[in-house]
C-alpha cells in the first residue's frame, strides 16, 4: 500500500506543469466630450398647473383637456452639445401605461392619467426607453429652452372628479 502511495505521488510530481506569470498590459482609452447642460435652478422642482377642468370634457376614454405648456431650461451648455433626448419616467396609470398616474386617496380624482406631449404636440410615453425618444437640436454654448405640453386624458367612462396630484421626473441624455 505504501509503495503505491510513494508511486502515485512521483508520478504527480513529475506529470505537474510548472506556471509561469508573464506580464500583461491592458489599454484603456477614452475620450470625455463638452456636450452636456446643467439644469436651470427653476427648472430643477417645479409645478404644472392643469388649472380647473370639468369632468363633462372628459366624457369618453381618449378625452383630453386643453394642452398646458411648460419647459425645461438648459443652461452652460457645453461646446460641442448638439441634441437632446427627454424622457419622463414616474408611476404608470393601470389604464393606459403611456400616461402619468394620478396620486390617489380621499378627494383624488379617478378614471384619467396625465399625458405629457412635446412641443410639437406629439405624445412621450411615459418610461419610454431612450431609443423610443425623439431627439431635439440644442445650440452649444448657450442656455437652451425646451417645450412641452401637458394635459389629463379620460382613461375610464364616466370619470371622477377631484385632486388631480402627480409626480414624474425628466431625463436627458445629450449627443
Amino acid at each position: 500500500m505504501r509503495i503505491q502511495l510513494y508511486s502515485l505521488c512521483l508520478l504527480a510530481l513529475f506529470s505537474a506543469r510548472v506556471a509561469q506569470a508573464a506580464d500583461s498590459t491592458i489599454a484603456i482609452n477614452g475620450y470625455v466630450k463638452d456636450n452636456a447642460c446643467s439644469i436651470a435652478p427653476g427648472s430643477q422642482s417645479f409645478v404644472v398647473d392643469l388649472m380647473s377642468n370639468a369632468a363633462k370634457q372628459l366624457h369618453r376614454v381618449g378625452a383630453t383637456t386643453p394642452m398646458v405648456p411648460f419647459s425645461i431650461v438648459l443652461d452652460k451648455c457645453g461646446g460641442s452639445a448638439i441634441a437632446v433626448k427627454t424622457g419622463f419616467t414616474g408611476g404608470a396609470d393601470s389604464d393606459n401605461l403611456t400616461l402619468l398616474k394620478i396620486d390617489g386617496g380621499a378627494g383624488a380624482a379617478a378614471g384619467m392619467g396625465i399625458q405629457i406631449l412635446d412641443n410639437s404636440g406629439n405624445a412621450i410615453a411615459l418610461n419610454e426607453i431612450s431609443s423610443g425618444l425623439n431627439w431635439s437640436n440644442i445650440t452649444a454654448g448657450q442656455s437652451n429652452t425646451l417645450y412641452f405640453y401637458a394635459r389629463l386624458m379620460a382613461t375610464r367612462a364616466p370619470v371622477t372628479a377631484g385632486q388631480v396630484r402627480a409626480t414624474a421626473n425628466f431625463t436627458l441624455e445629450f449627443q
